[in-house]
């Protein structure tokens, strides 16, 4: 079931596709993927359909933003089919495998990245061998005694299998305003920087597939449909050189696709956004956070607050569609600091913006730092502010952002066309970004 969280626009859940076609080609086993999100469906229509596939096992991905819920669902599942071994990852279950095995339903977590760990568990259970030694497995013994094994990152991406997006119904997901089917490719897992409150579940350690892989894989994608893809890469403009590489082979290979990708102020680089353009990048998300000095350092993003906007325009040189990504409630952001931000991003060469709470999640350093001034529990999950007025002057931040924003003229023109051709859609975006809490 797919838990990636968006307003108005779904994104394919990635992981799970390439979970699925992994142990399909490797282990030979029948899969099926139920988006429960994209497709509408209730908890009642989930429990009809594992009754009406009959499983012997289940998989699901648990969200961050949403793990409370989707660990409720998923021990009710569990209750009502105790005899379906189920397993789950994700960000959390990765990070506190035995907690969640101990306060949950679930028989069994993969840990990092699941695809071997699942694999090596169904051959072993297969060979009718012992699966409490399988790397990245948490689960319980035969004998009952709680078991988690360290995971093994995998180091060679180019041997896993492409997704086959084939399992799922790529019309229902689409990259904002531009349409799809939309498809993604993860290129990378791990990333090298070091920003106080970033969930990266592969970690510091960077692997990447390589430039042959990279278009191999779009063009497998194509073929099966997709018109936009998304790279999830934490940062795919990371390394220069294999950005440009990657856009030649594009080129080269004369495959039209349209695509976007997530990036960091510090990596932008003229000479690689013209060679992205060329190759058909039509959006570049960056996350900027905040235009406060004070504030970046707290996070520990290493940027320079007064080189973001002559970064950022150099997206808008190239020709590409930029996306900020911005952040407010840390706890050193006052109204000074505020005003630096709001003053920056009005600034900003900016196209479309979202602007995100910044939660304290476990396992970052930030929630350490802040950990005596929250409630947290993993389950059932609760994560909140002791003190209700930060959250409250959190969400007052966010809609003055978003109005002051998107209400100016020149972006209101900017967004005419996509306005025009989807007005209840955009109003409501517009309502969901400066109402609801995030």
């Amino acid at each position: 079931m797919c838990t990636y969280y968006s307003p108005m626009f779904l994104l394919p859940p990635h992981d799970l596709v390439q979970l699925a076609t992994y142990v399909r080609e490797i282990n030979h086993v029948n899969v099926h993927i139920v988006d429960a999100i994209a497709s509408g469906y209730s908890l009642q229509k989930v429990l009809t359909l594992v009754k009406e596939l009959s499983p012997d096992m289940i998989v699901s991905l648990a969200g961050v933003e949403t793990f409370g819920e989707d660990m409720a669902c998923l021990d009710h599942i569990k209750e009502t089919f105790p005899e379906i071994t189920h397993a789950v990852f994700g960000y959390y279950p990765s990070v506190f495998p035995e907690e969640t095995l101990r306060k949950s339903k679930m028989d069994l977590v993969l840990r990092c990245e699941p695809e071997e760990s699942l694999s090596h568990y169904l051959t072993a259970l297969a060979r009718g061998a012992g699966v409490d030694a399988v790397s990245g497995l948490a689960g319980w013994s035969e004998a009952g005694l709680l078991f988690s094994n360290q995971e093994q990152r995998i180091a060679d991406l180019d041997r896993i299998p492409f997704p086959d997006y084939g399992l799922v119904d790529a019309g229902k997901y689409e990259e904002a305003f531009f349409g799809g089917p939309c498809g993604a490719i993860l290129s990378a897992r791990g990333c090298p920087f070091s920003c106080n409150y970033c969930t990266s579940t592969y970690g510091k350690r960077l692997v990447v597939k390589s430039p042959e892989t990279v278009v191999s894989e779009m063009a497998h994608l194509k073929s099966g449909g997709i018109r936009f893809i998304r790279f999830l890469d934490d940062t795919f403009t990371c390394d220069r050189r294999r950005v440009i590489d990657i856009c030649k082979r594009i080129l080269d290979t004369r495959l039209q696709v349209s695509w976007s990708c997530l990036s960091r102020v510090d990596t932008l680089e003229g000479e690689m956004l013209e060679w992205m353009a060329r190759a058909g990048c039509k959006r570049v998300l960056v996350g900027v956070e905040s235009y406060s000095q004070k504030v970046l350092d707290y996070l520990n993003k290493r940027v320079d607050a007064h080189t973001i906007n002559n970064q950022l325009f150099l997206i808008k040189q190239a020709g590409i569609e930029s996306f900020g990504f911005f952040m407010v409630g840390a706890p050193v952001e006052g109204e000074e600091e505020f005003r630096e931000t709001l003053q920056g991003m009005l600034a900003a060469p900016l196209d479309f913006i979202t602007v995100n709470s910044m939660v304290p999640y476990a396992g970052t350093p930030f929630f350490r730092q802040v950990e005596k001034e929250i409630y947290f529990n993993l389950l059932p999950f609760r994560c909140e502010y002791k003190d209700a007025n930060v959250p409250k002057t959190m969400q007052e931040r966010r809609r003055h952002l978003y109005i002051r924003f998107y209400m100016r003229p020149g972006i209101l023109m900017r967004h005419f066309y996509a306005i025009v051709a989807h007005p209840l859609r955009a109003l409501k975006l517009l309502w969901l970004l400066t109402t609801r809490p995030g």
